[in-house]
């Protein structure tokens, strides 16, 4: 009878073990999951929260540039393009050397003390030389020079201090960021351009901000030719540029905005790259949007998300924030076969690293307005670029600039300090466009 209490007791026990040990498992797995949860929750609130402290400090009078007197030693368009209220127009030069220069006198002097200069030439590709494509009227070899002498009249002779010098620029666009020094008067001078044949001109539009509260408000989209044809300044389907459409909605900010889209690319170029175009942007927001080429030539969906966290790494380490989007539909079969593969990796990505910033679901967009996808069933058409744009937009709106999410932000009643903000940062063409120059051709690919 004791034996058979013993044999009982023992079975009894071993019942219990093998009902409670799973129990306890899973009970911290839940916890776990929970916590991840958690700090994911926290990683957004934070990154929202940084991002509602810093764009709180900038406004769309941060341009001083807009409409000031400027000037220009030739033109075969008049130096006021530059600086105009358009940016489909610009100032081109006739030959080089050549000089641009604004009359910044009447700009209140706190507010041209540092300044960001931006100057943005629409040659399609960010970097024509990777892809081997031709360049039109690109600044090669330019200095950025500035002047103390008095305002309210023609540009001075003499007296020019050179704070910036660049030497065999090949990109589309450039900011460079500068302390004034009390000076009235700001130059570009232009000795070396990277052209093609009738296109050695230097070509450009320019605007200058007020950067003494820092660049927060300043992004770069890099990625294909659809981000190329989407985010360029030239007016796209009726629609102006990116910073024009916050501003419409957002009348406090003028964002800085370059276009870093290359033909052909794919997420591989993207996270070669990387590391030598981040230091050429000295702005906050940085656009990833590579996947369309990934899908056409259906690459593992590992490989992919591998490539993007070789970016978003490199963006987080570089003290900025990464936006991504959902790769666009398409025609293409082979799009439509490998991209949901490629989007669910995104999807992955945005849980990995909850500091990104969820650009547009241009998947769905596209997939409900198929007649903005053109005849070769891969390209928006003109329209479909500027809806590109709108969405671009639209989703910065309601995830960065809208007021009434800050204001949620701003109730949370998360407890973190300077320090643990600090910590948060670093862890972890398809067609030639509007005055497109002479001998443009079609971009076949993305």
């Amino acid at each position: 009878m004791k034996r058979l209490t013993v044999k009982k007791t023992r079975f009894l026990g071993l019942l219990i073990l093998v009902i409670a040990i799973p129990l306890v498992i899973g009970s911290l797995m839940l916890t776990q999951q929970g916590l991840k949860q958690k700090a994911q929750a926290l990683g957004r609130i934070i990154s929202r929260r940084l991002i509602s402290q810093q764009l709180g400090r900038v406004s769309s009078s941060s341009v001083i540039s807009r409409g000031v007197p400027a000037f220009a030693s030739s033109g075969n368009s008049p130096a006021s393009n530059a600086n105009d209220d358009s940016y489909d127009t610009t100032w081109r030069s006739q030959g080089t050397p050549a000089w641009l220069a604004y009359d910044l006198s009447a700009v209140p002097a706190s507010r041209r003390s540092k300044v960001l200069i931006v100057w943005y030439n629409e040659t399609s590709n960010y970097d024509h030389t990777i892809i081997s494509y031709p360049s039109y009227n690109i600044p090669r070899d330019y200095t950025i020079d500035v002047n103390r002498a008095p305002g309210g009249g023609n540009p001075p002779g003499t007296g020019w201090m050179t704070l910036v010098t660049v030497q065999g620029n090949h990109y589309h666009s450039r900011e460079h960021v500068i302390d004034m020094m009390g000076s009235n008067w700001i130059r570009m001078n232009v000795t070396g351009v990277d052209g093609s044949a009738e296109n050695y001109d230097a070509s450009l539009n320019m605007d200058v901000y007020d950067a003494s509260d820092g660049l927060a408000d300043d992004w770069i989209f890099f990625g294909d030719s659809i981000t190329a044809g989407g985010m360029g300044h030239w007016t796209a389907g009726g629609v102006k540029t990116f910073a024009q459409l916050i501003n419409a909605q957002a009348p406090h900010y003028f964002p800085a905005q370059e276009s870093g889209g290359i033909g052909f690319l794919t997420s591989a170029d993207g996270a070669k790259y990387i590391d030598t175009w981040l230091p050429l942007f000295p702005g906050r927001f940085v656009g990833l949007s590579y996947g369309t080429n990934d899908a056409n030539g259906c690459v593992n969906p590992d490989t992919y998300y591998n490539n993007y966290v070789t970016m978003v790494r490199a963006v987080l380490r570089d003290g900025k924030i990464p936006v991504v989007p959902h790769i666009p539909w398409a025609r293409n079969a082979n799009v439509q076969n490998c991209g949901p593969d490629l989007n669910a990796k995104i999807e992955a990505l945005y849980k990995t690293f909850p500091q990104i910033i969820k650009g547009p679901d241009f998947w769905t967009f596209f997939q409900n307005h198929q007649d903005l996808i053109s005849n070769d069933n891969l390209h928006p058409t003109d329209a479909g670029f500027g809806a590109y744009r709108q969405q671009w937009a639209k989703a910065m709106i309601a995830e960065v600039y809208n007021s009434g999410e800050m204001t949620v932000l701003d109730r949370a009643k998360t407890k973190i300090g300077n320090k643990r903000h600090a910590e948060f940062r670093r862890p972890i063409s398809q067609a030639c466009f509007h005055e497109r120059p002479i001998g443009c051709d079609l971009v076949s690919g993305t």
